[in-house]
């Protein structure tokens, strides 16, 4: 435990109206990038179903292994947060070309990875044009790796020193462009050949690699950043490097566990069928579009807590865990409540087809009924990366997500016996709903109590220094 910074450092304004002014921009951010998937599978729902399910197989197996690989870089979030409430903003330049340089490194996992077609698509047992979309729809990924990972390294600095409309502009831009470009390689327009629902990871490609460029313009040419520039090159620092990867990798298996609980779900139910895979892509992108919201919340608590902790306040810290996981949990309340009574119009946005709305219909309540743990895990893994705690949400995340939620589900889907027939998609929903409330309640118990804790340290730390000033 290191001692706190001098209170001559005033910590960040934690009011609600704070928090909606860093978490909104987040917010739009995060609807816009997934806005880019919703699109993708509304496009591609009316090409028909075989589309739609090489998009669900190729997604989920791309945003598996590019969310843990992100993950792993949001290791430099919490440092570069803490540099920026110690003014300490020199040391923020170098955070970020360590951070990239890492980015780097992890495309030569990533990107073999992806390269595997046939390990995803035989995981599903997909055949025919579903696989053959979905095989191009991962490669044609694996191009845009180097720049997704990339920006993800500037839109984790842009949060942690409250910068957050950069990555909102550059989204809104990006998803703007997306039906465009998606018209163009998925429906053949301007004279192009039409590649089905594998056009999409063509345009998603295109736009990463722009944005990326985008980011590094930024940063080089706004006077906002002129004291976070280094003032050097700096190559690999090894020392540097494990400090994020400390932080980094129990942050980049807890987003592991926490996506492909959701992806290894959507892929084992691709045996099901087209038609039963579209409803659960449709199902899964409604709900993750209603996750952003507790997500910009939990990224905002991040930022706070961290910022409070580098100048030296870790009681404040502790009351924006608080405020930021109390105003998640109302907020998705009451979009529950909207999903309930919603629902059917939302699905019939998608698709047309009546078998996949009733089995939408059903799958839906599931994620109604776990939304509000969903915030609960999400705002309270978040704050504790603040704290720069990463290890027991990484083996909550472990046990609940993926033994109770996966392997459960597969259990409850596949074989069922002795409790109950095999339930298909019904029981990997239905284990993953109940992983969800559990992880929820773990993890905001434990929050809670790191926050109390460290709150406890500095007063002891104060009292000790008080004392000997006497």
């Amino acid at each position: 435990m290191s001692h706190p910074l001098p209170k001559r450092l005033t910590p960040p304004d934690i009011s609600a109206r704070a928090i909606a002014k860093l978490a909104g921009p987040i917010f739009v951010a995060n609807i816009a990038i997934v806005g880019g998937g919703t699109i993708d599978t509304v496009m591609a729902g009316h090409l028909g179903a075989d589309h739609l399910a090489a998009i669900a197989l190729g997604l989920a197996s791309m945003i598996m292994i590019f969310m843990g690989l992100v993950g792993i870089l949001q290791g430099m979030s919490p440092l570069a947060g803490h540099h920026f409430g110690a003014r300490q903003y020199e040391k923020i330049g170098f955070e970020l070309s360590q951070c990239l340089w890492l980015a780097l490194i992890l495309c030569f996992i990533g990107m073999p990875l992806l390269g595997c077609t046939n390990l995803w698509t035989g995981l599903a047992q997909a055949q025919g044009p579903v696989k053959t979309m979905a095989a191009q729809y991962l490669m044609i990924s694996m191009m845009g790796l180097p720049a997704a990972l990339g920006g993800r390294a500037f839109v984790a600095l842009n949060a942690a020193v409250s910068r957050p409309k950069v990555t909102m502009y550059v989204s809104l831009a990006m998803v703007v462009l997306k039906a465009p470009l998606n018209a163009i390689f998925m429906y053949g327009w301007l004279g192009f050949d039409a590649m089905g629902g594998a056009g999409a990871a063509m345009s998603s490609t295109i736009l990463t690699w722009l944005s990326f460029f985008v980011y590094i313009f930024v940063w080089k040419k706004d006077a906002f950043y002129t004291q976070m520039r280094c003032k050097r090159y700096y190559g690999p620092d090894l020392k540097a490097m494990w400090a994020q990867l400390k932080i980094g990798i129990p942050i980049g298996l807890s987003t592991f566990f926490e996506v492909s609980s959701f992806t290894l779900m959507a892929i084992f139910i691709s045996r099901f069928g087209a038609v039963t895979v579209s409803a659960h892509q449709i199902v899964a992108n409604i709900t993750g579009l209603c996750y952003m919201i507790a997500l910009s919340i939990g990224i905002a608590c991040t930022v706070l807590v961290s910022q409070c902790l580098g100048a030296g306040w870790a009681s404040v810290a502790e009351k924006a865990t608080k405020r930021c996981l109390t105003t998640a949990v109302i907020i998705a309340a009451i979009v529950a409540l909207s999903l309930f009574v919603g629902r059917g119009f939302l699905l019939s946005l998608y698709t047309n087809d009546e078998t996949v709305i009733r089995i939408g219909y059903s799958l839906i309540i599931f994620g109604i009924l776990y939304h509000v743990f969903d915030a609960m895990q999400c705002v309270s893994s978040f704050a504790l990366r603040g704290y720069r705690v990463t290890f027991w949400p990484m083996i909550i995340y472990g046990v609940l997500l993926w033994g109770v939620g996966l392997l459960g589900g597969y259990y409850i889907a596949f074989i069922g016996e002795p409790f109950t027939a095999p339930l298909a998609a019904y029981g990997f929903w239905g284990m993953t709903a109940l992983g969800l409330c559990l992880a929820g309640i773990c993890l905001a118990v434990t929050a809670l109590f790191v926050a109390k804790t460290r709150t406890k340290e500095e007063e002891a730390v104060a009292k000790k220094a008080a004392e000997m000033a006497q």
